[in-house]
């Protein structure tokens, strides 16, 4: 795969933040890519560093969030980089975010028209109100929303949840960007809602040539979205691959631990879910060896006392086990 097919490229990623208890380390060294075209899924559970990645990536952690290390190359340029006056031309134009809670994040003192049409002329300083208005809604029924001359009268505590994150898909939509952020944007949605929400951001991907990071605790999610996916815990990326090599061909103990905790239809066994044994980790007092090794059922002595690096399994497939062996297996 070649550079010039990699739309985003986040290399050895280290994120810190300053708190009075000590330094959180939120991510380190995460690497992950997003190419033209494709859905990158990041999973992993809360506090694995998936959505600090996405954040650190546009510039928007914290006052007490730092990224200490690593590039994001993103058409040519290294967002880590760049100052906030060159972001701002690309948040929102190049790259845009869909939020995990799409009602907090409408202000509720604003109707939906005066939001979409803000977003645009932001953007778009020479466009006119009227025009910023007729694009709004234009984008708005391809959203599948019915009457969307009417919603765009509406104020957001007005809307269901669903409804409030296809505005937001709207929003950040209309200045058709290369890349699309979605930070767990089904969470909050009932199964069937979540359903619409996926199919809808599925479909505006192959309608635009668009690529989408989509960011989740769910692999059921990355199953029926993802083209590549990267697995992250404690703010390590353990394995990545195609989904393919992620469902079929799974190496590291967190990813078979995750896969073996999803319900399968085709399971006529009643065989019960496996639950991951043990707490998080500590991301102020990270451990000496593996993040996961003190939760791993095929922990050694070497995962104790010496961090894994990644192992290139080929065909884009790696994992950071000290099991994995030659072959491209673990031993179980």
């Amino acid at each position: 795969m070649s550079d010039m097919e990699m739309l985003l490229e986040v290399k050895d990623l280290k994120v810190t933040f300053s708190t009075p208890r000590g330094t959180v380390h939120a991510v380190s060294g995460g690497s992950f890519s997003v190419r033209r075209g494709e859905v990158t899924g990041i999973v992993g559970e809360s506090g694995s560093g998936k959505s600090v990645s996405a954040y650190a990536v546009m510039g928007l952690l914290p006052a007490n969030g730092r990224a200490e290390s690593g590039t994001a190359f993103f058409g040519g340029r290294d967002l880590l980089s760049l100052g906030e006056k060159e972001l701002r031309k690309i948040r929102g134009k190049e790259i845009s975010m869909v939020f995990q809670d799409p009602v907090t994040a409408l202000d509720p003192l604003f109707t939906i028209g005066s939001f979409l049409t803000e977003v645009l002329l932001s953007h778009s300083p020479g466009m006119s109100k009227k025009d910023a208005a007729k694009k709004s809604v234009e984008m708005l029924a391809v959203m599948g929303i019915r009457d969307p001359e009417s919603v765009m009268q509406r104020y957001p505590d007005s809307l269901s949840g669903g409804m409030c994150q296809r505005v937001m898909i709207a929003a950040a939509l209309l200045c058709d960007p290369r890349l699309l952020i979605a930070d767990e944007p089904t969470t909050a949605l009932d199964v069937t809602i979540q359903e619409e929400i996926l199919s809808l951001i599925q479909r505006l991907k192959d309608e635009r040539d668009m690529s989408v990071l989509f960011i989740t605790h769910d692999l059921g999610v990355v199953a029926r979205l993802c083209d590549r996916v990267t697995v992250m815990y404690g703010g390590f990326v353990m394995e990545s691959g195609s989904a393919g090599q992620i469902y079929e061909g799974a190496v590291h103990p967190y990813t078979k631990a995750l896969l073996s905790a999803i319900p399968r239809l085709d399971d006529r066994e009643g065989r019960p879910l496996a639950a991951l044994e043990g707490e998080p980790i500590d991301p102020i007092d990270l451990p000496q060896g593996c993040v996961f090794a003190p939760r791993c059922p095929s922990c050694t002595e070497i995962c104790l006392r010496e961090r894994p690096e990644a192992t290139d399994l080929g065909d884009g497939h790696s994992a950071a086990c000290h099991l994995i062996s030659k072959g491209g297996g673990t031993d179980d």
